[in-house]
């Protein structure tokens, strides 16, 4: 009589094994390299900011990290048809980032923690009710995007009349600066995680998520008090608009046409130029 030979419980074979490394091993691979661009940004962002102003801090706070490192690990990771889908809400996601920004400046009357949590809870709220909908119309979500930051930038810059902070000079120490790469980059790489995690909808709001902004703000707010950490909201914006917003535009019409590795590089080569005329509007301009 013929016996059919069990495995033990809990035995894998090693087929299995291999393939389950296989794609945990990339995952883990892309989360350290979040952890380092968002320490490394975090970092550069808080200190320029302090150094130098609200100015450049804010220019180089604005830059689309998050999205950059995002959009690319979701298209090596679930495909580039993935990662173009979840350029569709992230102009919709992106202004609630800004939302984000708004709230903090205006209850930043009330103290630091107030308004940083009236901030977070801001954009909790208007990313889970996306969510719920499921909105998935990239005309409705530039239209959104468009409308919220122009009235935005109209009340910080008209109503608000929020000034430029100038830099200070400030020491520090190896284990302040080695702080701030630590917090940013968990952060960064928790928030790329969660992109990964689920569908193009949540990669794309995850890949807006103010990681930089709040830890910009927050430490700011630490070093340099309430003045400069609040005025960085007005750059912040300006910055991400010019160049988050339009960046993942481009990666949802060029990753299906060129690949996920060349779009990058093809997004970002157009990105430089809108990186320099929001240098010319923020920090020439003082606008």
């Amino acid at each position: 009589m013929y016996h059919r030979k069990t495995s033990p419980p809990g035995f894998r074979p090693p087929g299995h094994v291999a393939v389950g490394r296989r794609m945990t091993d990339p995952l883990i691979l892309h989360l350290l390299l979040a952890f380092t661009v968002g320490g490394a940004w975090v970092s550069s962002a808080t200190l320029i900011a302090e150094r130098y102003g609200s100015a450049l801090g804010g220019l180089v706070g604005g830059l689309p990290a998050i999205s950059i490192v995002s959009f690319l690990f979701i298209g090596l990771n679930q495909g580039r048809e993935t990662a173009s889908q979840a350029t569709i809400v992230f102009p919709l996601a992106l202004s609630f980032t800004m939302s984000f920004l708004l709230v903090y400046a205006v209850v930043a009357r009330r103290g630091f923690r107030a308004a940083f949590l009236a901030a977070l809870l801001v954009w909790a709220s208007l990313s889970a009710f996306t969510a719920l909908l499921n909105l998935r119309n990239l005309f409705f979500s530039i239209g959104v995007f468009l409308s919220v930051t122009t009235f935005y930038f109209y009340v910080l810059k008209a109503k608000m009349k929020l000034p430029h902070i100038g830099g200070a000079e400030i020491a520090y120490s190896l284990r302040q600066v080695a702080f701030r790469a630590v917090v940013g980059g968990s952060i960064v790489a928790l928030a790329v995680l969660s992109s990964q995690l689920g569908g193009p909808e949540a990669g794309g709001i995850a890949s807006s998520f103010p990681a930089i902004f709040s830890l910009t703000l927050f430490f700011t707010y630490i070093t340099r008090g309430m003045a400069l950490s609040r005025a960085l909201t007005k750059p912040l914006l300006i910055s991400a608009s010019l160049t988050a917003f339009p960046y993942s535009l481009l990666v949802g019409y060029l990753y299906p046409i060129l690949g996920v590795g060349i779009g990058t590089m093809v997004a970002l080569s157009c990105t430089v130029p809108l990186v320099a005329l929001a240098h010319l509007l923020i920090n020439v301009k003082k606008i």
